[in-house]
Formats: structure tokens, sequence, C-alpha cells
């Protein structure tokens, strides 16, 4: 069993950013990306109610695995974004097993 080194990238963002974040994610090159849309939670901004009807308050949760230098331009992009909107990024070192799926 091998396993490689990757980082994974946490994003929680504005609904209304969700297609330019993706644009992003895309040129950068990451393999991939798994979006969970009207998330709730309660934040410095307070509590956002998933069952909120106005959709221009809805966030979203999205997470990528990719290599470190695709990392650096991702968070890259992601430091202007949330100078102006509101969400957060965590990001993670993680071993993947299935390198196939996350090409160097």
């Amino acid at each position: 069993m091998k396993f490689e080194q990757r980082k994974k990238i946490e994003i929680l963002i504005e609904a209304v950013k969700l297609d330019n974040v993706i644009y992003q994610l895309e040129e950068i090159g990451v393999p991939g990306y798994t979006v969970v849309g009207n998330i709730s939670g309660k934040g410095a901004n307070g509590v956002l109610d998933h069952n909120c009807k106005a959709k221009v308050f809805e966030n979203t949760y999205i997470f990528t695995v990719c290599t470190a230098a695709q990392a650096t331009k991702v968070l890259e992009y992601l430091d202007e974004v949330l100078h102006y909107f509101s969400g957060a990024c965590f990001v993670s070192d993680v071993q993947v097993l299935n390198t196939t799926k996350h090409p160097k």
C-alpha cells in the first residue's frame, strides 16, 4: 500500500461566488471537487439558517484534494475573494491511497 501527500482545501463561501470558485479550481487544474449547497451554521457573522428563502444569504461548502502547487494557487485566489465575501478556508495535509484519481 502506497500513500501520497496531498492538500485538502475546504472552502465555505457565499453561494453567489460558487461559479467563480469552480471556474478557478478548473483553471488551476485540480483533479476534482465536491460541493454541498445551502449549508447552515454559526460563525463570525452569527447563525445562518439553511431554511432561509432568500438565496442571497445561502452559503456553500466546497472541498478538493490537490497537489501543494495547486493548493498555493487556490489559496492565492481565495485570499482575494475572502476580503470581499463572507466565508472561510481550511487547509490540511492528507494522505491519498488512490493516486490515480489524484495525479501528481
